[in-house]
């Protein structure tokens, strides 16, 4: 026959009070790293405002890692990446999507540094239709491909074209057109060199980023890029 021993009361509430402080700490564990994050991404994004005037609103950042406080007390952050909305040189809009990975303190000069980058850069198509006259719009013809329309002597004109990326210069290749509803012979010579005119070379990305590619989307047209290890200020 078992006896059971019971603790005394004297011993019991001194085990009651550390389950009850062990549950209070674990339940404040996760509100304390939420609002650790939500501090460091918040002066993160007016960092960045503060040093990047051609930025017309404020960035979002989002720093990666769970927990937080254990990367934060280690100074180094898996994942950090940063939403903003800019213009090109010519006032265009666009949004640029940056992802650093393994970001780390640089060493005794000061700042952090990161392993490798990768960037979206979208310009909607309200941005691109180079039409003075406002005549010219381009929008998504799906399958990866750039549906042009504009006006021509009065007459309707469409065409659908791929978007090629060499190097830094962007290219239109027609694949189909039409004109009043009748169809084009898409490599004629009028349209190849309506379309040469339409060639842009990209501006310096930054960041020592380099164009990996470009693509069509319901958004519009979007360039992605890479870059190496990165210096950040």
């Amino acid at each position: 026959m078992r006896i059971r021993m019971p603790f005394p009361r004297a011993l019991r509430r001194p085990r009651t009070a550390l389950a009850a402080a062990a549950a209070v700490l674990l339940l404040g564990l996760p509100v304390a790293d939420a609002t650790a994050r939500g501090l460091t991404e918040s002066r993160l994004a007016d960092r960045i405002a503060r040093r990047q005037p051609g930025l017309t609103a404020r960035p979002e950042v989002t720093v990666g890692g769970l927990p937080f406080l254990l990367h934060a007390a280690r100074d180094s952050y898996p994942e950090v990446r940063v939403r903003a909305d800019t213009t090109t040189g010519r006032g265009r809009p666009v949004t640029a999507d940056v992802t650093l990975d393994d970001v780390t303190p640089q060493g005794a000069g000061g700042g952090y540094r990161a392993s490798s980058a990768s960037a979206r850069f979208t310009a909607p198509y309200a941005s691109l239709g180079d039409g003075a006259d406002g005549t010219t719009s381009l929008s998504d013809a799906g399958g990866g491909r750039l549906l042009v329309r504009r006006s021509v002597l009065g007459a309707p004109f469409t065409l659908t074209a791929d978007v090629r990326l060499d190097g830094a210069v962007l290219s239109l290749h027609a694949e189909s057109a039409s004109l009043a509803g009748r169809p084009l012979d898409p490599d004629s010579p009028l349209i190849t060199q309506a379309l040469a005119r339409q060639t842009r070379t990209l501006p310096a990305l930054p960041l020592g980023l380099r164009p990996t590619g470009v693509s069509v989307g319901a958004t519009g047209v979007t360039v992605t890029a890479r870059a190496g290890e990165v210096a950040l200020g």
